[in-house]
């Protein structure tokens, strides 16, 4: 029966096992590394509650008590969680599925309305930033494709065209100062260590939120810092959509390169089909380019024929011209601009004509 397996089941059955063996990777490493400072944790908390109860004579329900008390008055330090600024601060974690844990809806009809809010809102954040995500890709290809114009107009020639993997280094790179800058702010504003910080931020933009480590929770930050709050903020959303555009083309990568044109075409956005065309024909997408109409080479007299071309910004590109089928105009052009020719009507002769003057004005290509 596994002979009978088509490529594209074989290759999920493949992701299934490489996924589970990771997930027993990662269970064999984080055994290893943290099995120890656990055990010390626990014993040393077990320390601290028998020396609590010896000293102020603490029943087992008064310890219990005591740490129910201590565990909730630590959101209580950053002011009050559910004014404006706490709640938009809530929210945002909510809807990019980060959920720090910090602070949560205690009564039944915030809990509801929680369920109803993320319920709308997570779709919403997902598609905000995967749009965003493109449009960042877009302008980097663009930005990428004007850089190499100048260099060429300046005689050097060390970037013969713009690939795939130039756009996700320029990602990666913009992501990295997005993440330098955030551990920054954090080291200096939360006193954290470059390391918490750091991992803070790579914690956040993967949108795993472990609460171990959260912003705006010491000396009621929440209502005495506002300008830090906005800025915890936009640095949320904005580390989200940068890490989106990464995202989205090393995904869009990989399905391009592992699936054929006519399944992507029908299953994947166009995006995919794009960045796969653009690094077979060193294309950038349709929008670097311009539809441009030639009224010239006509046919018969009086009746020019138009061409359309694909003029790309610098002499280095592929030229295309109306002789080409219309099919491929439209495998490049990925835009809705273009529109085909109305279909040309076409004349039979029924008997040798004798004076032809007066078809000269007639369409007969």
């Amino acid at each position: 029966m596994l002979h009978q397996i088509d490529g594209k089941s074989a290759r999920a059955l493949l992701l299934i096992l490489s996924t589970f063996t990771y997930l027993l990777f990662g269970a064999m490493v984080f055994d290893k590394l943290e099995s120890e400072e656990d055990t010390r944790v626990r014993d040393e908390i077990e320390r601290i509650t028998a020396k609590l109860k010896n000293k102020y004579n603490f029943s087992e329900r008064d310890m219990h008590l005591f740490e129910a008390i201590a565990i909730k008055s630590i959101p209580q330090q950053a002011g009050y969680q559910w004014q404006f600024a706490g709640a938009f601060y809530f929210a945002t974690v909510v809807i990019t599925t980060v959920g720090y844990g910090h602070s949560a809806p205690s009564t039944s009809s915030g809990k509801l309305f929680c369920m109803i809010f993320a319920l709308f809102g997570i779709p919403m954040g997902l598609v905000m930033f995967q749009s965003i995500g493109e449009r960042v890709n877009t302008f980097i290809a663009y930005s990428l494709h004007k850089f190499r114009d100048n260099l060429h107009q300046q005689g050097f020639t060390c970037l013969q065209e713009v690939t795939p993997t130039h756009l996700l280094m320029v990602s990666l790179t913009i992501g990295f100062m997005v993440i330098v800058s955030g551990t920054y702010m954090f080291h200096t504003i939360e006193k954290w260590s470059i390391f918490d910080a750091y991992y803070f931020c790579m914690i956040t933009f993967s949108t795993i939120g472990f609460g171990d480590l959260v912003p705006l929770q010491q000396s009621d930050a929440l209502q005495a810092q506002p300008l830090y709050v906005f800025a915890t903020i936009m640095f949320i959303l904005v580390g989200l959509a940068v890490f989106s555009a990464c995202v989205n083309l090393l995904v869009l990568g990989f399905m391009a390169s592992n699936a054929d044109e006519v399944t992507a075409a029908q299953r994947e956005p166009p995006s995919a089909i794009v960045l796969e065309r653009f690094a077979r024909n060193s294309l950038v997408e349709s929008q670097l380019f311009n539809i441009q109409k030639h009224s010239t080479v006509g046919v018969l007299p009086g009746r020019p024929r138009r061409m359309y071309s694909i003029v790309p910004n610098s002499a280095g590109d592929v030229h295309l011209r109306r002789r080409s089928t219309r099919r491929s105009i439209q495998d490049t052009v990925c835009c809705g601009c273009f529109k085909p020719r109305p279909p040309r009507h076409r004349f039979s002769l029924t008997r040798r004509p004798t004076n032809i003057s007066h078809l000269v004005d007639l369409e007969l290509y």
